[in-house]
């Protein structure tokens, strides 16, 4: 009971502070990401104009989607992707870039559905942080979380860290998986095994995105080397292998799909003889029956599925993995691995520097290793072969990895160190690389095909995943440096023995 009161309470100095406090109505709370549709904006003085992207948002402001879907990012690091038919209104957000006491993020849903992501204000000042319901209001503790308020009724679903739902009934706290629901203002709210889902439309075309090779081509892809193509004797020891996918089926875009932001690596082969990979984040994702990729959309990445391998498939709470083929920008690809899920942010990698001690990360699952020239796929290894692990001390920004690749009888090792950029989820580096049988497999040189940030070379391309880093995905990409077997890829993710790996 008590922790009820102290809830209420904290909720209704909120509101008091709100009311006493004028509202800067011309300050910037947040930029437009992304919009489809025919969205609008209802400013504070009543006037009405179509949302374009990169438009501010401003205090005061009401936005309806109508027909369409707007992504805003905040001035504090957060994120509200709104749904169609939803009307939202930012009734305070303010954040000078300190917590000087002055940050505000105090938000209205009048109807429809969103996901959310907070930013430094949701994770560091909990009590300044509302979104407010015509039945609830909603509290976080640095989280994500999606809610859908129509025909009277809210439900909300944490999608990580922890919130609570109070109105005159009282409050109930969700954690991750949890779900609330209430049909007033004055029942108490309750669990439900309903879940808030975003319904599925199709997903945006205007999304911002981060492509992590800087020298790119004409039609967007990250252009990383084209071999010659040659004969080899590899071949005898690797063998033909099975180049075709044993299990592969057709993605069924009739079928309900679920739908949202998420952040995604992409690490492949066959797109104009060339090898590619990208960095992107907040992408639409849509997912077939199976939860395996269907389409993955940004302002620059338009990715469609013809067929995904099941045998190559890892889902859990942070992270999805897969292999698939389909089309990039309308350009075939033979061979494509993903790994989708939220990046850590960077408040939270920042935190992760208070650990005493390095963080240990052992491989859980990996996508088949292929092996292929820059036209088509020569070999197919087989799923959850490859081993290895990563340390990471987030303090010094160090880390060490170790991966070793099987393919036919062939295992190629990838060692390194490198160090991490401060407040950045995302990491790259060019590894050692050798192989067993006397290193037959890359006597000629084996190097790096994919590309870092800056356009080096690089053989892993990797990520942290979850709030807390609970994941990291790896995807590796290097040449064997000899004629005919051009390059083998693949992905991996890594997770913490003591954050509920699956056995």
């Amino acid at each position: 009971m008590q922790n009820v009161v102290t809830l209420l309470a904290r909720l209704s100095l909120i509101a008091v502070l709100l009311l006493l406090t004028p509202i800067a109505h011309a300050q910037s709370a947040g930029t437009i990401l992304f919009k489809s549709g025919n969205a609008v904006v209802l400013r504070a003085d009543q006037s009405t104009q179509p949302i374009q992207q990169h438009d501010d948002v401003l205090n005061g402001d009401t936005i309806d989607t109508k027909n369409g879907r707007v992504q805003i990012g905040f001035i504090d690091g957060g994120k509200v992707s709104l749904q169609p038919e939803t009307v939202y209104k930012i009734n305070r957000y303010h954040f000078s870039g300190e917590e000087d006491g002055s940050e505000y993020a105090l938000t209205e849903l009048i109807k429809g559905g969103l996901r959310t992501i907070s930013g430094i204000i949701g994770h560091r000042n909990h009590e300044r942080y509302q979104l407010t319901t015509p039945v609830a209001t909603i509290g976080i503790r640095g989280t994500e979380f999606t809610v859908i308020y129509a025909n009277n009724q809210l439900i909300m679903t944490t999608n990580q860290g922890s919130v609570d739902v109070c109105n005159q009934g009282g409050c109930r706290n969700a954690i991750a998986g949890q779900s609330i629901r209430t049909n007033s203002s004055t029942s108490q709210p309750t669990y439900t095994n309903q879940t808030a889902n975003i319904t599925a439309a199709p997903p945006s075309l205007t999304k911002p995105i981060f492509i992590q090779a800087e020298n790119l081509s004409g039609d967007g892809i990250s252009e990383v080397v084209t071999i010659s193509a040659m004969q080899t004797t590899l071949n005898s020891v690797i063998g033909a292998g099975n180049a075709n996918n044993q299990n592969e089926t057709p993605v069924d875009t009739t079928q309900p799909t679920q739908d949202n932001q998420t952040d995604m690596l992409l690490n492949g082969v066959g797109l104009s003889d060339r090898y590619f990979n990208f960095v992107l984040s907040d992408g639409t994702l849509a997912s077939n029956a199976n939860n395996n990729l269907s389409t993955y959309q940004t302002n620059d990445i338009d990715l469609q599925l013809i067929s995904a391998n099941l045998d190559d498939f890892y889902n859990d709470n942070f992270v999805t993995m897969g292999r698939v083929k389909g089309k990039i920008n309308n350009q075939n690809f033979d061979s494509l691995t993903y790994i989708a899920g939220n990046a850590t942010q960077a408040v939270n990698l920042l935190q992760l520097a208070n650990q005493n001690s390095a963080l240990q990360y052992n491989v859980i699952a990996s996508t088949a290793p292929v092996l292929s020239n820059a036209s088509s796929t020569l070999a197919v290894g087989a799923p959850n072969t490859v081993t290895g692990n990563l340390s990471v001390n987030f303090a010094t920004y160090a880390y060490r990895y170790g991966l070793n690749v099987p393919i036919g009888n062939l295992t190629y090792s990838l060692t390194g160190a490198d160090t991490l950029t401060a407040g950045s989820a995302n990491f790259s580096s060019n590894a050692n690389i050798s192989s067993n049988l006397n290193n037959i497999g890359c006597m000629a040189g084996c190097n790096g095909l994919l590309l870092d940030a800056n356009g080096n070379a690089a053989s892993v391309v990797g990520r942290f995943i979850g709030p807390n880093a609970e994941r990291a995905g790896i995807q590796y990409g290097f040449s064997t440096g000899s004629s005919g077997v051009e390059a083998i890829t693949g992905s991996v993710i890594l997770g913490q023995p003591n954050q509920n790996v699956p056995n």
